[in-house]
């Protein structure tokens, strides 16, 4: 497509604001087209009650790259990232609660309260999701290579991919390969026996999707979102 030619983004939700900011950044002329009288979609704020405004969709901020954000400026349009510390709460019908925090060895100190087993594998968790997830991270970086005419640039991105995920050595690679088609819930019962923890962390990998927690693919999702935030829950910010 050449430089200059008009794009017609329809819809002018988050994504759609995005997807407009970096075609105008490579030259091109985006329209953007939204039904409503505000744009931002699922990340917008609204007015629910008289003075009292709250983002009326999004639950959290993300997962958004780090390098999106630098690019798109946020800083000088006053915007104010806050990071919650728990990132999570937890509750349970019997009325045992679980506080999942962005330091791992603290939220493994409060887990083990509840299961000593599981305090000592969430930080196994934490540290395979961690590994993985640099690979989807590298993955989100660079431009789906064309499959009929690979270019020299696509050839060089995949030969970096495929680097890193041979440094992962051949224990973490057969755990790639297994985790990406698996329903999250089976999953998390890899590595924990208490159904609050594994349903806590197995959200993430239906949130914002048509999924469940034994549909299959799932676990694909919450390695994705990790790419952006390797913390087990994900992102808590607004």
């Amino acid at each position: 497509m050449p430089l200059g030619q008009k794009v017609v983004v329809i819809g002018g939700g988050h994504n759609g604001l995005i997807t407009a900011f970096y075609l105008a950044k490579g030259g091109f002329k985006p329209l953007v087209l939204e039904s409503r009288d505000v744009v931002g979609g699922g990340a917008v704020t609204e007015e629910f009650h008289p003075g009292f405004h709250a983002s009326t969709l999004a639950h959290t901020l993300g997962p958004l790259r780090a390098d999106v954000a630098r690019d798109l400026q946020v800083e000088k349009f006053d915007c104010q990232i806050f990071q919650p510390d728990p990132r999570v709460f937890s509750p349970s019908p019997d009325g045992r609660a679980l506080l999942f925090y962005s330091d791992v060895a603290k939220t493994a100190g409060a887990i083990a309260r509840i299961s000593a087993k599981d305090g000592e594998k969430y930080a196994q968790f934490a540290g395979a999701l961690e590994e993985v997830a640099a690979i989807f991270a590298q993955l989100c970086l660079i431009t789906p290579p064309a499959i009929d005419k690979p270019t020299t640039e696509d050839l060089w991105n995949l030969f970096k991919t495929g680097r890193g995920v041979r440094g992962l050595g051949k224990k973490r690679i057969f755990d790639l390969l297994r985790w990406g088609p698996m329903a999250v819930a089976d999953y998390v019962a890899e590595f924990f026996e208490t159904e609050l923890i594994r349903a806590t962390i197995a959200a993430r990998g239906i949130f914002g999707t048509a999924l469940g927690p034994w549909s299959a693919g799932s676990t694909a999702v919450l390695l994705l979102r990790a790419a952006a935030d390797a913390n087990p829950v994900g992102t808590a910010a607004f």
